[in-house]
């Protein structure tokens, strides 16, 4: 394993990509890049922030930006998605030419779990303290992605995903 295999990790916020992202990187001895990181070392302020004062569509363009320049010049490696990355600028259709896509697709109910005890104010799209309320985002949001979602190569459905149930899906 190694060069030449690409791996983009999809979902709603909390869904794990992050985590799953770094152990399944490290399992494959691939390199693991998380999205959000390199746009917040280019912008050089936090996404929160960068929403407040550029607005979504602004970061939604330097998400592709720094989604194309990663496909351009590496190789091998394991990436996780912001949430929203999948849905703009035809970024699914670059993801799957790229590599393989990996949708984690986790209860509502799960993420609103995880997403209160990260804190809501770490995740700008949400607006809700309330676990119900919160409950209620995820489900409308999950409705508005899933078309873009439903795209990718492979769907992992579970509370708990593990990287070895993404392993055991992926084309090696």
């Amino acid at each position: 394993m190694g060069e030449g295999k690409n791996i983009f990790l999809i979902g709603l916020p909390g869904s794990g990509k992050t985590t799953l992202g770094k152990e399944l990187a490290q399992k494959l001895n691939l390199e693991f890049i998380d999205l959000d990181h390199a746009i917040v070392q280019k912008i050089g302020m936090s996404i929160p922030e960068y929403f407040q004062y550029q607005g979504e569509g602004n970061f939604r363009l330097r998400e592709k930006e720094a989604l194309h320049e990663i496909c351009a010049i590496k190789d091998g490696f394991v990436v996780a998605t912001g949430g929203g990355a999948p849905c703009f600028h035809f970024n699914m259709d670059t993801m799957n030419e790229h590599g393989e896509t990996v949708y984690l697709d986790v209860n509502p109910g799960d993420l609103a779990l995880r997403i209160m005890e990260e804190g809501v104010e770490n995740r700008p799209i949400f607006q809700s303290y309330d676990q119900m309320d919160l409950i209620q985002e995820i489900r409308a949001l999950k409705e508005k992605r899933e078309e873009f979602y439903n795209q990718s190569k492979i769907k992992i459905r579970d509370n708990q995903i593990t990287v070895d149930q993404i392993v055991s899906n992926l084309s090696l």
